[in-house]
C-alpha cells in the first residue's frame, strides 16, 4: 500500500512538476511574441511615415498626377494592394525627377530611408510571420490571434 501511495505521489509530483515548466515556458514564448509584435508594428508605423513624407516631397515639388490621391489619404489606413500601388508610383516619380538637381536633395535622401526601412520591415516581417507559423509559436499565436503580415518587396 505504502509503495501505490508512493508511486502516486510521484506522479503528482511530476505532473505538477510538468505544469509548472509549462507555465514558465509560456510566460517566455508570449513574452517574445509581443517584443517581435512590437518590432514590427514599430517599423509598420515608421514605413507608413516615411511614405507619407516622401509622396508629399515629391507631389509638392513635381506635382505628379498620379500621387495626387495619395496625398489626401491616411497611408496606413489603405488596404495592402492600395500600398502597393501607391509604391510602384512612388518609384515611378522617383525614375522620373532629376537626380542631380539641388532641389531634389531631401527627396532622394527620403527615398533612400523609405527604401531602407522597406527592406528592414520585410526582414523583420519574413522573421514574424514564420515565427509565428511554426511550433509552439504557432499554438499561442492563434490563442493570441496574431496575424500575418504581407511584404511590400516585390518578388524577382
Amino acid at each position: 500500500m505504502e509503495a501505490l501511495a508512493a508511486i502516486v505521489f510521484d506522479l503528482l509530483f511530476l505532473i505538477i512538476v510538468l505544469i509548472i515548466l509549462i507555465i514558465i515556458a509560456s510566460f517566455f514564448i508570449i513574452r517574445d511574441l509581443k517584443i517581435e509584435l512590437n518590432k514590427v508594428l514599430d517599423i509598420r508605423s515608421r514605413f507608413h511615415i516615411e511614405v507619407r513624407k516622401i509622396v508629399n516631397l515629391i507631389y509638392n515639388v513635381h506635382s505628379f498626377t498620379y500621387l495626387e490621391p495619395f496625398t489626401k489619404v491616411i497611408i496606413k489606413n489603405l488596404p495592402h494592394e492600395e500600398k502597393k500601388i501607391l509604391l510602384r508610383n512612388i518609384d515611378s516619380a522617383f525614375q522620373e525627377i532629376n537626380l542631380e538637381d539641388k532641389n531634389n536633395k531631401y527627396i532622394i535622401e527620403t527615398y533612400e530611408n523609405l527604401q531602407a526601412i522597406r527592406r528592414e520591415r520585410d526582414a523583420l516581417i519574413l522573421g514574424y510571420n514564420q515565427k509565428i507559423s511554426i511550433f509552439p509559436f504557432s499554438f499561442y499565436a492563434k490563442i493570441m490571434k496574431l496575424k500575418n503580415y504581407e511584404l511590400y518587396t516585390e518578388k524577382e
